[in-house]
């Protein structure tokens, strides 16, 4: 069982990379952080899924539980430290420790230039998008350190760390934020065994997409493809899930301080 644009499909055969290993995602009431956690409990993990949106978060589990993985909801919003204590806390206190985590939590919401943004706007998407990300990477580096086994964290940046898009100021300063993050954590945290990488997805097909072209001029779906995919279609949820995995894998193990562009080539351009 797999997800491909937030729909459940059925693959022929499933890994198992992760078996034993516990894994934290964050976001994972819907969209990317979804595909993600549903991928790695196909694989064998366990799963702490967080998110404020707790219904979102359950039926994420009940997408797990169809397969018999495991995982556990923790209503936690990322820009709350205490809050993000407790859930690292929770994935080593219930599964034995950290192997893994996915930064995914996220928020955007502007569609106006930088003269009529909302402060209040501006601050919100920077306290999930960066200060969410840092508190979370503190926290996996914590628990990682101290365990002495190393780990793999994935944040996640977008195309828009690299190439801005119009009306978008708060959120493109939020994810060139990110790729500062992770390649400055990623060389302070070597020593330790641990491997910090980052996404930059663009146009995948997720809620989040779909409600920022509904909000924007020139945002039908035809618009959208022509203009951030060279393939002529979105990206989905499962490839973002795969990219995320390889980097949380052996299979990746000398990348570190990486940004990985799931793009559909856009970024070529």
């Amino acid at each position: 069982i797999g997800i491909l644009s937030g729909k459940l499909t059925h693959m022929s055969a499933t890994l198992k990379r992760f078996e034993g290993s516990s894994v934290v995602v964050t976001g994972a009431a819907s969209g990317m952080g979804r595909g993600i956690a549903v991928a790695f409990a196909q694989e064998g993990a366990s799963v702490v899924l967080g998110d404020v949106n707790v219904a979102g978060l359950d039926e994420t589990r009940s997408l797990i539980d169809v397969f018999g993985g495991t995982s556990i909801v923790v209503d936690a919003d990322v820009s709350d430290a205490d809050a993000v204590a407790e859930m690292i806390h929770l994935a080593v206190d219930r599964f034995g420790g950290l192997d893994a985590a996915v930064n995914a939590a996220a928020i955007e919401g502007e569609s106006v230039s930088i003269a009529e943004l909302d402060d209040d706007l501006f601050d919100a998407i920077q306290r999930i998008n960066v200060r969410g990300t840092y508190l979370c990477m503190k926290h996996e580096i914590l628990a990682m350190r101290a365990a002495g086994k190393g780990g793999a964290i994935v944040n996640f940046a977008s195309t828009s760390s690299y190439r801005p898009q119009q009306n978008q100021t708060a959120y493109t300063a939020s994810k060139h934020a990110v790729v500062g993050l992770t390649k400055s954590a990623a060389i302070d945290c070597a020593k330790y065994g641990i491997r910090i990488n980052a996404i930059a997805p663009s146009a995948i097909d997720t809620p989040m997409l779909r409600n920022a072209m509904a909000r924007r001029p020139g945002g039908s779906e035809k618009d959208v493809i022509d203009r951030l995919s060279l393939i002529r279609r979105f990206g989905s949820v499962d490839e973002i899930a795969k990219a995320t995995l390889f980097l949380c894998s052996d299979e990746a193990s000398f990348t570190m301080g990486h940004v990985l562009a799931v793009d559909g080539g856009y970024l070529a351009r």
